[in-house]
């Protein structure tokens, strides 16, 4: 069969998953969430080409993000250019499908922390169950700093020195230097901060292990600096101050003076609660909403791995049965532990939780296992019986990511490829001097719309203000919170007419392009009134967003409306 095939080496698996996370990435025609535009393709896009918006997180006074993600995207618009790619279609598709090279390393990380767990059985039912998750799918090639999160996430587990931690120090896997799990979990922690809720007591245990193993102690006592524990702790030090001083550096580039942007994000996430502007969940939804609807009909399946093999009942007569009842009672903690800490935050999304969905896919490989173990007594009717769980996850979950990757919120990337093709056929020799003829106005929530870089066109691009009441960022008194958006949807025309109020006296000051959903005009009519006949627009696009509206403020359909000069 073609999968025994695949799995007689890595390489052939790598290239296996190669070809299907590409594919996954190309098949990607839908948006999600705005960060995976403004936060990473935008940003290169102004570094690397001179042109594009940068949202307030990059304002030097504020510096909350990492330049290191985006500083990816931007060597590879500069390496474009050098050889002639610098296209629209190379600035869209070259950094999603980077990330896809990094799923596909991910995915083959994956197999490989099963095989040091559980064995090669186990590691083959983790990979199906990971590249069958409806949420994985949709998810880890868009070009989030969630996505590279969720793959270092993976490579740092497959990394972690399991052997040395729980197992015997004699063993060969046991022996292999920690380097590469330390400089990776902590570059996971300088590109996501939060990160450091999930690696930080991985790091800690990894420390307290060595130093509690009596059989890696020298002669000497423990205090000298040549023991096992001083040497690891110093590696920690050498790798944790190297990536700092990256990351410093970084941020000297991007932001023009000397800060460090994880404090900087640390300060208005968690110290002014800053992120409360971007909406507010009960505690308790990453419980109730958030794990099963990224788990789907895995979750039961994770529920009963994680049951079974963190209990004391050996029941597939394994060696390794109580080194991977130990492995999964930490599991089990880091998972509970990190999503008990992100429930303290009001402000929750599906994304943040990304980065334990492995964990999600290697208990329910345990599970299945279990399941044809527990309830078939030959190896034929095992095999029988974890077909049909496969089956069933298949089922339930390859429509759904081919609904929400096709056409689930894919609004705004029709509407501005459509742009795009107008703006160059009405444009077609003057691209040297659009942003002073062509001018586009979203009047929709902030950032619905992918920014400039998605266009590649030195265009005006005025969107609605929804940047967070930032006084206290810098020592002023907090207000109470009221942006462009709120203004604008409380009264539309009020809004309009105080912004434009010479139109009929200066055409020239119009909008090229107004955007905006076909909710606004259902519920102030009196608005499309004012845009088609007293202004002079007319409907030259609409395209299909969404049947199921994630914001109160979308709408079904975007329409483009286009000025008639």
């Amino acid at each position: 069969m073609l999968a025994n095939y695949v799995f007689l080496s890595e390489s052939r698996l790598f290239f296996a998953l190669l070809f299907f996370r590409l594919l996954n990435a190309l098949l990607i025609q839908t948006t999600f969430v705005p960060d995976e535009f403004w936060q990473s393709i935008e940003v290169a896009h102004k570094w690397s080409f001179g042109y594009g918006t940068l949202t307030w997180e990059w304002w030097p006074e504020t510096a909350l993000r990492s330049p290191l993600h985006p500083l990816i995207f931007s060597v590879l618009y500069n390496l474009g250019s050098v050889f002639g790619l610098d296209s629209r279609t190379f600035v869209v598709l070259a950094p999603r499908l980077f990330h896809a090279v990094l799923a596909a390393a991910a995915d083959l990380h994956l197999y490989r922390f099963a095989v040091i767990v559980s064995g090669l059985e186990t590691a083959k039912l983790a990979l199906l169950h990971q590249t069958l998750n409806w949420f994985t799918f949709y998810c880890c090639p868009r070009t989030l700093a969630n996505c590279l999160e969720w793959c270092l996430t993976i490579i740092a587990l497959s990394h972690y020195p399991w052997l040395n931690v729980f197992g015997k120090s004699q063993s060969v896997l046991s022996n292999r230097s920690p380097i590469w799990f330390i400089f990776v979990a902590i570059g996971c922690v300088v590109l996501r901060p939060t990160a450091a809720v999930t690696w930080v007591p991985l790091c800690l245990l990894h420390l307290f292990r060595v130093l509690g193993k009596k059989d890696l102690k020298p002669a000497k006592s423990m205090n000298s600096f040549t023991s096992p524990f001083w040497k690891l702790l110093k590696t920690y030090c050498f790798v944790g101050i190297l990536w700092l001083a990256l990351s410093c550096l970084a941020d000297r580039w991007a932001f023009g003076r000397w800060t460090v942007d994880q404090w900087n994000f640390f300060r208005f996430n968690f110290l002014t609660g800053g992120s409360q502007v971007y909406g507010v969940h009960p505690w308790h939804w990453y419980l109730s909403q958030g794990i099963v609807a990224i788990l789907w009909t895995q979750t039961p399946l994770v529920l009963i791995g994680a049951l079974v093999d963190g209990s004391r009942t050996d029941w597939a007569n394994d060696q390794r049965f109580v080194f991977r009842r130990r492995v999964t009672i930490l599991l089990v903690f880091v998972g509970t532990w990190t999503v008990f800490c992100y429930s303290l935050l009001a402000h929750k999304e599906f994304r943040f939780l990304f980065p334990l969905l492995p964990l999600g896919a290697y208990f329910s490989a345990r599970a299945t296992l279990y399941l044809a173990h527990r309830f078939s007594s030959t190896a034929q009717g095992s095999v029988r019986l974890m077909r049909l769980v496969l089956i069933l996850i298949a089922v339930t979950h390859i429509p759904v990511a081919l609904y929400t990757c096709l056409v689930h919120q894919r609004g705004p990337i029709d509407t501005v490829s459509a742009l795009r093709k107008s703006i160059q056929r009405r444009f077609p020799t003057n691209r040297e001097i659009l942003s002073e003829n062509v001018s586009i106005l979203a009047l929709m929530p902030c950032h619905t719309l992918p920014p400039v870089s998605y266009l590649h066109l030195n265009v005006s691009f005025k969107q609605l203000n929804c940047d967070p009441d930032l006084s206290s960022w810098f020592g002023g008194q907090r207000r109470v919170h009221y942006d462009e958006a709120d203004d604008f949807y409380d009264n539309p025309i009020k809004w309009l007419n105080e912004r434009f109020d010479d139109l009929k006296r200066n055409s020239s000051r119009k909008p090229t392009y107004i955007i905006l959903f076909d909710h606004l005009f259902d519920t102030h009519p009196s608005l499309k009134n004012l845009l088609l006949h007293v202004w002079g627009y007319r409907e030259c696009g609409r395209f299909f967003h969404a049947h199921f509206l994630t914001h109160r403020r979308h709408g079904r359909l975007i329409y483009i409306l286009c000025h008639a000069f």
